[in-house]
């Protein structure tokens, strides 16, 4: 039968019987599912690798039936495993909304927007794995309903020329609920950020709206270091909502044109008076005025990062150098100090949470250096260390013309 939206029976005279709202109610007899599932079971080798899969796998027929299960499934349902044989995964989750269609699981009205119900139905007619996300609200066995967010895989494959599909479910709550957290925390602390930095501003201001020229005794003196500390606090929670955002994919890239010196020359002025930069030497190398089209927030995020790193990595009264290099049609930006990286950890260096400094929280800095200049700038990052030259760090982006 095909998956029409609806599919109406009629029974003589009587007014149209809808079977269906969604995908199609057909389902296999019960020798039918016997059959198949002998037929699975008879696999040796297939059983034992669904088996080696740790979390939920069951094995479905055209009709969306269940025909097997792994037995990660089986520890899940216990006694009640033999239950779920026959039934949709819907139906076996106790989805509230299995109940409602005419047809059971996938037949109601809002299976129309039911990821899992797609996402099978995408992979029984593509006959391509197809993945995707739902949310069950399900009956548990204290009677409550219960919000179930999974991710949902649908995997096609044969036997003797019989075409099944494997579904793998997994929870995806914890990550969603993550999710939700870190958005609502980031927007709420940069809003608070932004009204202490508004009334900051205000109060370096004189009743006409000047900048205040003169200091007093009444702590005015103070407001300079709130301000910055303020645009360092902005700058460290908006790096790591990039952060996060890069390694979702959810990231935007805007390019637009920026000459290389004077960028290098900005990064230098702000990690000079930055606290970490207190002690050292900043200095921009004579570099290439030709622009480049790139992401300007996330080249400074870039170069930042190289630049604390040389900061951190060398003793005080040190010097760092900057440049940019024009050849070959790239432009490759050089962040150099004096350090030596030992050989045992170069390796590791851009692996994610790898640190050296033993503390909790570092070790994102140099991974967040290729993942950004990498597979969002579409450059290259990798550094030299030794003895003679010290330690440079580098990014090597293509020059793009505007257009």
């Amino acid at each position: 039968m095909s998956q029409s939206q609806y599919e109406e029976s009629s029974v003589l005279d009587a007014s149209p019987v809808v079977s269906t709202y969604f995908a199609s109610p057909e389902r296999s007899p019960e020798e039918e599912i016997f059959r198949q599932s002998i037929k699975i079971q008879l696999q040796e080798m297939l059983v034992t690798a669904f088996d080696a899969v740790p979390i939920t796998l069951v094995i479905l027929n055209n009709h969306r039936q269940i025909i097997g299960v792994n037995s990660q499934t089986k520890s899940q349902f216990g006694d009640h495993v033999l239950d779920v044989m026959g039934k949709r995964p819907g139906e076996a989750l106790h989805c509230t909304t299995a109940t409602e269609g005419p047809g059971g699981c996938g037949t109601a009205k809002a299976c129309a927007s039911c990821g899992a119900v797609k996402t099978i139905l995408h992979g029984i007619e593509t006959g391509k794995k197809a993945t995707g996300e739902c949310c069950i609200e399900s009956v548990g066995t204290d009677g409550r309903v219960h919000c179930i967010e999974l991710k949902v895989t649908v995997s096609p494959f044969k036997i003797d020329g019989e075409t099944f599909y494997s579904l793998i479910l997994e929870d995806n709550s914890q990550n969603k609920r993550i999710e939700v957290f870190q958005r609502l925390f980031f927007h709420d602390v940069l809003n608070t950020i932004g009204c202490i930095k508004g009334y900051v501003d205000i109060l370096q201001q004189d009743d006409a709206g000047r900048p205040q020229e003169s200091e007093g005794d009444d702590g005015n003196e103070f407001i300079p270091f709130l301000a910055e500390l303020c645009d360092q606090l902005q700058d460290e929670v908006t790096a790591h909502r990039q952060l996060i955002s890069a390694e979702n994919g959810e990231l935007t890239v805007q390019r637009n044109s920026i000459q290389p010196n004077k960028l290098l020359m900005a990064l230098a002025a702000t990690y000079q008076k930055h606290e970490i930069g207190q002690g050292h030497r900043i200095t921009v190398m004579p570099s290439t005025e030709r622009n480049i089209s790139t992401d300007r927030l996330l080249l400074m995020r870039v170069l930042g990062n190289m630049t604390k790193n040389a900061i951190e990595a060398s003793s005080p009264g040190s010097t760092i150098s900057l440049s940019a290099i024009e050849k070959d049609g790239n432009i490759t930006f050089n962040v150099s100090n004096p350090g030596v990286i030992p050989e045992e950890i170069r390796y590791r260096i851009f692996k994610r949470s790898f640190s050296t400094k033993q503390k909790v929280g570092r070790g994102i800095g140099t991974y967040s250096m290729r993942l950004l200049g990498e597979n969002y700038l579409g450059g290259k990052v990798d550094f030299t260390s030794d003895e003679e030259t010290g330690t440079t760090f580098r990014i090597i982006l293509p020059i793009q013309q505007e257009g």
